[in-house]
């Protein structure tokens, strides 16, 4: 093999063995919405904000989650206009460990959640905090 052939070959696998992004399971996802975090910032006595709409950005199909006694409204993300949405904007699964980050951007607000998944495969939140975003 040329030395040319050996870089090539390196690259290939270095590029076939990248996972692509990791999608948010439903379960997830109903945590998530129902996490007193979340709660001071979806107003749902505000017009608009229930149904909760969610983006399927990063979204695994499956059933879908409740929120304020309706399910969730999952909206394809390119379908997304103005109307308050919560995104997901990364799903990081390390083992039997997961970091989230999604956004309500009509609120202005980021929110992180450390996640722990055990034996039986059920994911708990084992930390999460919001971070205010500049608009």
């Amino acid at each position: 093999m040329t030395a040319l052939g050996a870089v090539a070959f390196h690259v290939l696998m270095a590029v076939g063995l990248q996972q692509s992004p990791s999608l948010m399971p439903r379960p997830v996802l109903k945590l998530i919405v129902e996490h007193p975090v979340l709660a001071p910032y979806l107003h749902p006595e505000a017009p608009g904000r229930v149904p909760l709409v969610v983006s399927d950005h990063l979204l695994e199909p499956g059933v879908t989650p409740s929120r304020f006694g309706q399910p969730l409204r999952i909206v394809p993300d390119r379908e997304l206009r103005t109307e308050p949405h919560l995104r997901i904007l990364s799903f990081e699964v390390d083992g039997s460990r997961a970091k989230a980050v999604v956004e309500y951007k009509v609120e202005g607000v980021q929110a992180v959640f450390d996640l722990r998944r055990d034996a039986k495969g059920w994911w708990t939140v084992v930390d999460a905090k919001v971070v205010t975003k500049k608009l």
